[in-house]
Formats: structure tokens, sequence, C-alpha cells
């Protein structure tokens, strides 16, 4: 069986750097294609798909299951306020 609970059991698999944008590359023998991911200093991530070139290239965004935009180039995904009040109160 695999999906999200069997992935929160393992170990990383990169770490990100705060602050500089990573490139993954998706496995496709067909296309360059991937995500642009960037921790941000405010905790939050930055996310793009990219295709062919290493810069941000439309795409369809869902958020559990529902389209939100059919072109998005860029999506932030902001710190969970809970953890920046445990992170406050350290």
């Amino acid at each position: 069986m695999t999906g999200w609970h069997t992935i929160l059991k393992k170990k990383p698999d990169l770490n990100l750097p705060r602050g500089k944008e990573m490139v993954l590359q998706a496995e496709d023998k067909d296309y360059e294609r991937g995500l642009l991911v960037k921790l941000l200093k405010n905790g939050g991530y930055e996310m793009a798909y990219w295709a062919g070139k290493h810069e941000p290239y439309p795409v369809e965004v869902l958020v559990d299951g529902k389209s939100i935009k059919k072109d998005a180039k860029k999506v932030t995904m902001k710190f969970h306020p809970e953890m920046e009040k445990k992170r406050d109160e350290k």
C-alpha cells in the first residue's frame, strides 16, 4: 500500500536550504519538466512547475481536489500558524 501515510514514516529524500530555489526534475523519457521549490525565510514554501526551461510554466492547481486556477505560475504555501506559535514559545 502506498500513499501519504507511508511517506510520513520515511526519512527525507532531500533537505531544502532556506532561501535557495531548488530544481526538481521528473523522471520522464519524453519531456524535461519538474518543480521549482523554495523554502522561504518565514517558513512557507514557494513552488512552480517548469517545462523545458527552469522557469515557472502555467499549470492547473488543485487544492483538496478542487481546481483553483487553470494557469497558475507560482504557488505559495504559508507557514502553519500553530507551528509558528510553538516556534515563538521556544
